[in-house]
């Protein structure tokens, strides 16, 4: 039976202890955590310290989640009998083209609220054809889940020019571009303690993911990336929206 392993790179324990760490709801699972608090180093580059060091002869469920992540229930009942061949998250962005112009919703039912707690949480995403697992293009960087028999067999990594951002929605994108893997929104109750809008250095990432994907668009649940169609780019830009 494959065990389960959280990862999180770390600043502030405060939050991840309580969120985290002492989370009633996670049970036996493993709980691993890098201290960024000195160095910063980007996150993929912690991620991908994680995956390298690891001892592949123990399957296990790799659960990739910031410190404010907070799990409302135990994961375990919902890993069991889950196939290993694709990759997971508790919410998603699935597009739908029409003419060259993309539409997309967020799946999932994820939870967020401000970081200082004020207010009261708002569901993020659409919770229709969660329980079946729907497909989508990329999982959020909050928290993605992947077997690491499926790490293994195509060494995946994540890509550390993708300092702070989008490095999870790459992550997605080029597993199914590699190898064909498939992103699907696993139905996962869960409080994201991050509410905030995108910030400017998000799309300092998107010049980057043009180049690394020339023949191909994604959609995220914060932006686009790829090669967008030429209809769509016009009309980003008559919206106001940054294009690459």
């Amino acid at each position: 039976m494959s065990k389960t392993c959280f990862i999180s790179v770390v600043r502030d324990f405060d939050l991840y202890n309580r969120v985290i760490a002492n989370n009633p709801n996670l049970g036996d699972a493993q709980k691993i955590a890098f201290d960024n608090r000195a160095e910063n180093r980007p996150i993929p580059a912690r991620y991908n310290e994680f995956l390298d060091g690891y001892d592949y002869s123990k399957p296990a469920w790799f659960v990739f989640c910031h410190e404010d992540f907070e799990p409302l229930e135990s994961l375990e009942p919902l890993l069991e009998g889950l196939s290993p061949v694709s990759v997971y998250g508790t919410i998603g962005c699935k597009p739908f083209w029409l003419l060259g112009l993309g539409v997309h919703v967020n799946l999932g039912i994820m939870m967020e609220c401000r970081w200082d707690g004020a207010g009261s949480p708002w569901v993020c995403g659409k919770s229709w054809g969660c329980k079946w697992r729907p497909r989508v293009d990329t999982v959020d960087c909050c928290c993605l889940i992947v077997h690491s028999s499926l790490v293994e067999k195509f060494h995946l990594r994540f890509d550390e020019n993708l300092s702070f951002n989008l490095y999870v929605e790459d992550f997605c994108a080029m597993a199914r571009v590699k190898h064909g893997v498939r992103c699907r929104v696993l139905p996962f109750r869960s409080l994201h303690h991050s509410g905030s809008p995108t910030t400017g250095r998000l799309y300092r990432h998107l010049p980057y993911l043009a180049k690394k994907y020339p023949r191909n668009c994604f959609c995220g649940t914060c932006a686009y990336f790829g090669a967008m169609p030429s209809l769509m780019r016009w009309w980003r830009r008559r919206r106001g929206y940054p294009v690459f």
